[in-house]
């Protein structure tokens, strides 16, 4: 299948929307916010947040005294780029990338028009600990880290550096609030409700345009190097993607929980993972055959789904993105996923 391209409107597809969308979106982020285009100029804002701005989280406060410029980004880049904000420090794509997605580069390019520094210093490696010595050199004015899973431990080193943004005490952790916190620090509110209305417009459009997809259940799961995990659980972000796209869950989705160890699928319970579709993401730090291993297994391969043609494993990156949704990956992975699954809804109607 080949990739959707802007420069293709004879058709107009949902995935085509959700392009269109992600392109206008990073644009509207790069706009200039002291002359906007007259196309960004309703939408643009800022300058609406009152500082000094106090950062409540479960673990302290501090208090941002102005609208920052040094940012690091802790979990939160695809917040930060889709505002228009390029921090000076963050984490790199999940797995071994060394550089960042291809979206990502995008929404950087087009921040660049706003953004007090036109460059990310330093990346981070997710996987191992914080180096704290770095992200103080950086001389940030603000860390974010609503998203990021070890804060418990960090905050307080990560407070000396600079004022934290996170979550506060029984905030709702969807990506939806998450984005508007960290747009109210960034003092970019009307750009967040304008990015997450983008997102929403675009899941509508795919729902409205493939009813079938209500009709048929869906599992997914991911392959990582010690575990395979289930997705698909209901009211988790992990399932969001595919929900919002109007699939229910398989019928033995209850067999699952939200936390380890309850999300994790043995090899004897392989059998559960079957629905009218079965999704399977398979992680960039596999070893070399564990891929291989794990679809070529007997009780893989005895799934309904794999017999009827209808399994779909994800495009490479993509098994990170889809259960952390943000702005811009949630629009990226739209126009990746979605023509997969109307082309594999077709075979399980």
């Amino acid at each position: 299948m080949h990739p959707i391209s802007l420069f293709r409107p004879l058709r107009s597809t949902p995935a085509v929307a959700a392009l269109t969308a992600f392109a206008l979106l990073v644009t509207l982020a790069g706009c200039s916010s002291s002359e906007p285009s007259s196309e960004a100029a309703s939408t643009q804002s800022v300058g609406t947040t009152e500082y000094p701005l106090a950062l409540d989280t479960p673990y302290g406060s501090t208090t941002l005294e102005e609208a920052p410029e040094r940012v690091v980004a802790i979990g939160d880049l695809d917040d930060a780029l889709a505002l228009g904000v390029i921090p000076v420090g963050s984490f790199k794509p999940a797995g071994d990338a060394d550089e960042l997605y291809d979206y990502e580069q995008d929404a950087l390019e087009k921040a660049k028009s706003t953004s007090p520094v036109d460059k990310i210093d330093k990346l981070f490696d997710p996987y191992a600990d914080l180096d704290y010595e770095a992200i103080a050199a950086l001389d940030p004015d603000v860390i974010l880290a609503a998203s990021y899973w070890d804060l418990e431990k960090s905050y307080d080193t990560l407070s000396e550096i600079a004022p934290v943004v996170a979550l506060p005490e029984g905030a709702d952790s969807g990506w939806e609030n998450r984005h508007e916190i960290v747009a109210k620090a960034l003092d970019r509110e009307q750009q967040g409700k304008d990015n997450i209305a983008a997102v929403e417009d675009a899941f509508a459009s795919a729902r409205e345009e493939n009813p079938e997809f209500a009709d048929l259940t869906l599992n997914y799961a991911v392959v990582y190097p010690t575990q395979v995990t289930y997705m698909s659980v209901p009211d988790t972000e992990a399932s969001w993607f595919f929900t919002q796209l109007g699939f229910q869950p398989g019928p033995e989705h209850g067999k699952f929980g939200k936390e380890y160890p309850k999300d994790v699928v043995s090899e004897e319970q392989t059998s559960l993972l079957d629905a009218d579709i079965v999704v399977i993401g398979y992680h960039s730090l596999l070893e070399d055959g564990q891929r291989e291993k794990f679809e070529d297994s007997s009780l893989f391969q005895s799934l309904p789904a794999v017999k009827n043609g209808t399994y779909i494993p994800l495009p490479e990156g993509h098994d990170s993105s889809i259960p952390q949704p943000g702005v811009l990956s949630s629009l990226d992975d739209l126009n990746a996923v979605l023509p997969l699954l109307e082309e594999t809804a077709q075979k399980a109607s």
